[in-house]
């Protein structure tokens, strides 16, 4: 019987527990993500000029416009403005009336924080024209007016590479301003010259004061009762700088840094069907998974390092101990050298014994000797999706663990594409497990090799031989051989991997039970399935899997141990 349940009954859902395993996955790409986008703000902000921002007020304060002789003062009368009157005087301010006067009378248009010198060669009258145009329109895009609120009050303010100059060019364009309303004024008055004469002669008396305002940049204490604005504070120096905001780049750089980090976790994780966790396996194929197996480990216990970040991490966090990072050097080197591994043999030494590997392989230990004891489990196959998943090291173990329990167990190498417990353990076979089933007759037990007490191993074929891959290992031939094994206590199979031969299939209605070997990280949902589905079919029996190669960062919490 197949342990599998249908897939469309399986949850789906992406919960605060998975949000945070794929965060704490990825963390050091997140960390490595925010701190590049923080330095990208530092280096913006530090190579970019600070510039200075600084603004006067004005109250507006209009007058309504009197005809007639009663002697009465027009500017006595107040009227109210809307919305449309005021934005009407937002865009007097900067109407290039105004700013013209301004740019002109401070003779802006020569200035270096504007526009570039002229050449000093072939310079035209077009090119002179072009020159000060683009100085102005640098000039006004710098000046800045703003209503404070659903007040009467304008703020009007310049930006500046030079903190006294933004202070001076934005009293100048209030006093242009407040001088544009006076003029306005006067002309209006100048109609009714003859009983306003003495009027006109304070209004030119306040003119000649707001002209020599624009000129040097600094609003008189005066009021001008001529102008429908009146000035309430003036630009002064600003301190500190306006741009860029230090504070609000930092912070939005870490925004955006966690933000794009957190979603493309979340993309990561959607489109991810690699199998990495024991609840995925459970969830996504509806198997039990009854172990989760870390890198091997020599027989001293030490964890393989899986990359060159986690030799430099070594280094990081034992400084003293420099002769432990080497060791790992030593061991990376030859992983490097022969990637399918050579950690054939379970660990009997106190260290090897108590690593998280050898833990772990007792647990699935547990688990098939549960299944014996209920079921008659006695001749297991280890199979895999893929080649390179490490099943040949899982099954090797489980033979040595079984044998060091005091079990009589037989590991037999049925991988006719891949032989790597034969090379390793019977190099030089004069009999394998091809031969057996070509010669009728011979039996299975001739070609044992006896590895340790209690452990006989049967190569997959005879040394320096290429075994035949046409041969058919589903035969009743295999069957009697299995049969003939009854003295052993355990039985392990050594499978082909799935995707590269259809022998699995053949062979495994022969076994009493399947062990399938998922590589954590590597092999896909989709991929196990199509493996599942095909053991299904030919009447196989899957007890359930084993997630192997798990990394460091993803051992369950009991599998973890202080390192000394």
């Amino acid at each position: 019987m197949l342990y599998l349940r249908p897939l469309n009954d399986q949850p789906t859902s992406f919960g605060l527990r998975d949000i945070l395993v794929e965060i704490m996955r990825y963390a050091r790409g997140l960390v490595l993500w925010f701190i590049l986008c923080v330095a990208a703000a530092i280096v913006y902000i530090v190579s970019t000029p600070p510039e200075y921002y600084a603004a006067s007020f004005v109250i507006l304060e209009p007058r309504s416009s009197f005809s007639g002789s009663q002697g009465v003062d027009p500017g006595l009368l107040q009227t109210n403005l809307d919305n449309s009157q005021i934005e009407s005087q937002i865009q007097i301010v900067k109407s290039e009336r105004v700013l013209r006067l301004v740019f002109q009378t401070l003779n802006l248009q020569n200035d270096p924080e504007f526009v570039g010198p002229l050449p000093s060669q072939n310079v035209t009258p077009d090119l002179i024209k072009r020159h000060d145009a683009a100085a102005f329109t640098t000039f006004s895009d710098r000046v800045t007016v703003r209503r404070i609120g659903q007040s009467l009050v304008l703020e009007i303010g310049y930006r500046s590479k030079s903190a006294g100059k933004a202070a001076s060019i934005a009293n100048s364009v209030t006093a242009a301003f407040i001088r544009d309303q006076i003029d306005a004024r006067s002309l209006s008055m100048q109609r009714n010259n003859e009983w306003l004469q003495g009027r006109i002669d304070e209004i030119k008396g306040q003119q000649q004061a707001i002209e020599e305002a624009v000129r040097k940049g600094v609003l008189p204490d005066r009021q001008f009762s001529a102008s429908d604005a009146r000035i309430i504070s003036s630009a002064t120096e600003p301190l500190s700088k306006s741009y860029p905001q230090t504070k609000l780049i930092l912070l939005l750089a870490a925004s955006f840094s966690l933000l794009t980090g957190l979603g493309a976790v979340s993309i990561f994780h959607t489109l991810n069907r690699t199998l990495r966790a024991k609840r995925h396996v459970q969830r996504e194929l509806g198997l039990n998974c009854i172990g989760i197996v870390p890198f091997a480990t020599d027989q001293r216990g030490t964890g393989l390092p899986h990359s060159l970040a986690d030799l430099r991490q070594d280094l990081a966090k034992l400084p003293k101990t420099l002769t432990t990072a080497a060791k790992s050097l030593r061991l990376f080197k030859r992983r490097q050298a022969n990637p399918g591994g050579n950690y054939f043999a379970y660990s009997t030494s106190q260290a090897g014994m108590l690593s998280p590997f050898s833990e772990s392989l007792r647990a699935v230990r547990t688990a098939i000797m549960g299944k014996e004891q209920s079921s008659g489990a006695r001749i297991i196959g280890i199979a895999s999706c893929l080649p390179q998943e490490g099943k040949s090291t899982l099954a090797a173990n489980l033979a040595h663990l079984f044998a060091a329990g005091g079990r009589h167990t037989m590991l037999i190498d049925c991988d006719l594409h891949d032989d790597a417990l034969s090379r390793h353990y019977a190099p030089d076979a004069r009999y394998g497990l091809s031969e057996v089933l070509q010669q009728r007759g011979k039996q299975i037990t001739a070609a044992a090799v006896n590895l340790v007490p209690r452990l006989d191993f049967i190569p997959a074929k005879k040394a320096g031989s290429s075994a035949d891959i046409n041969l058919f290992i589903g035969s009743s031939v295999m069957q009697d051989q299995l049969s003939a094994l009854s003295a052993y206590d355990c039985v392990i199979v050594d499978l082909p991997a799935m995707s590269l031969s259809s022998d699995v299939k053949a062979v495994a209605p022969l076994l009493d039970t399947v062990i399938f070997v998922i590589e954590a990280g590597r092999t896909t949902s989709d991929d196990v399935t199509e493996a599942l589905d095909t053991l299904q079919q030919a009447n196989g029996k899957v007890m359930g899997a084993v997630l192997n190669k798990v990394p460091r960062r993803d051992w369950p919490v009991l599998l973890r141990r202080p390192r000394h």
